[in-house]
């Protein structure tokens, strides 16, 4: 969320002074911050979500409307290197973990959203060793196909699908289905970029293009562990962060933050009956609730917001101030 952007959980406060002479239109502005608090409160009511660990999750910052878009790739400005990262699961015991990406001319959530001009770009997929080099190892088994069936290779660890086009004012939709190898799941990286191809179809991008770093290991049912990480990859110009929580198995995750650094939203503890479970010390606070994937529930998302000595602009900072544990419930 953008600087300027309010928390939710100051939403409904309203500054009134104490000597008003206009009763009624105190009653109108109270029954406006109770609408704002009923619809703010059942768009972030949901925060125990039930994932499918393969689908997308989708996110939708810095989409901002523009009608070029995918189911995976994120929208970013076009001059951005660095990706968000996306872990593609296989099953245990499957030989290939497999995934679509779609290229889309309309706003992925609003598709009666089309892009008025024609977008043409190039798809460039690339190899990398987790550790970011160029990968050179073998990739036989390693098929990239577009919706047309034509069969795509790679070549010094880099595969460029050319001439790509979405044409204005229809929906139009690109496909590529990508098929990775068992003995590369756990040991590659791979970046996918699409990127407008002139001027014109970045001007109708809005001057972005769509990018996302790609890793693929293997669903292990039987694993337990929770982990949280922030979903956004910049920090800078923005005041509210996603925090998502994720794992397999039951037990208590204990979820720490810098209270003097960031705040969690408020609405997040009141809607799940959390407020008793927080601690603190000195400038930490911890969260402790259960978790059980048996229960479907494997997915939780939290908002943090920045607070008045909150001065950072990077999430390696950021990532500091928040911390994650987890202990598993003993087997009975």
């Amino acid at each position: 969320m953008k600087t300027g952007s309010k928390n939710p959980s100051n939403t409904g406060d309203i500054n009134m002074k104490t000597n008003v002479k206009n009763k009624k239109h105190i009653g109108i502005a109270v029954l406006i911050s109770v609408i704002v608090l009923t619809v703010i409160s059942a768009a972030v009511s949901a925060v125990y979500i039930n994932q499918n660990i393969v689908k997308k999750v989708v996110s939708t910052k810095g989409a901002g409307g523009t009608p070029f878009s995918s189911n995976y790739l994120l929208l970013v400005p076009k001059e951005t290197s660095v990706f968000a990262m996306k872990t593609i699961y296989c099953s245990e015991g499957a030989d290939t973990a497999q995934f679509v990406i779609n290229v889309c001319n309309y706003v992925q959530n609003d598709p009666s959203n089309v892009n008025e001009n024609d977008i043409s770009y190039t798809l460039t997929l690339t190899l990398m060793d987790l550790d970011g080099s160029v990968y050179s190892k073998d990739t036989e088994g390693l098929s990239v196909t577009d919706n047309d069936g034509t069969a795509h290779s790679f070549s010094s660890g880099v595969c460029t699908i050319s001439g790509q086009l979405l044409e204005k004012n229809q929906r139009s939709v690109n496909t590529y289905t990508i098929i990775v190898p068992k003995q590369m799941v756990g040991a590659v990286q791979m970046s996918a970029v699409a990127e407008p191809s002139d001027s014109s179809s970045y001007s109708a991008a809005n001057g972005n293009k769509l990018g996302r770093t790609f890793t693929f290991a293997e669903y292990n049912a039987s694993a337990t562990t929770w982990t949280g990480s922030f979903s956004e990859t910049d920090a800078d110009g923005y005041d509210a962060f996603n925090y998502i929580i994720r794992g397999q198995g039951k037990g208590t995750v204990i979820l720490t933050w810098d209270a003097s650094q960031l705040e969690i939203n408020k609405i997040f503890l009141d809607s799940n009956g959390l407020q008793r479970n927080v601690t603190s010390s000195g400038n930490m606070k911890s969260l402790s609730f259960d978790v059980d994937s048996t229960d479907g529930l494997n997915r939780y998302d939290i908002q943090f917001y920045k607070t008045e000595n909150g001065v950072y602009t990077d999430m390696e900072t950021i990532n500091g101030y928040v911390t994650v544990n987890f202990s598993e419930a003993d087997s009975q």
